[in-house]
């Protein structure tokens, strides 16, 4: 897993960001062709549905094994109203 974090300087507006980066390994557990979508079973047995991006997902089959990252980001800053 792969953290950062970032914040304004001293002397600025508030502002920061973080952003969490995870890659684990997963075993296929099903795919929905005609929806697109594939089930997946991650190593601590959580099972999710995901979009599959690829214009073929018929490449992999149940039990296969696919590499996933995972990206998550939050970014907040402090910013004066438009006058009206």
């Amino acid at each position: 897993m792969k953290e950062a974090v970032a914040r304004a300087k001293p002397g600025e507006k508030p502002a920061g960001a973080v952003a969490k980066q995870v890659t684990v390994t997963a075993t296929v557990e099903k795919i929905d062709k005609k929806k697109m979508i594939a089930t997946l079973k991650g190593p601590e047995g959580k099972v999710v549905d995901v979009k599959v991006r690829t214009q073929e997902p018929g490449e992999r089959a149940g039990g296969d094994q696919v590499v996933i990252t995972y990206t998550e980001a939050v970014a907040v800053s402090v910013e004066k109203p438009k006058k009206k």
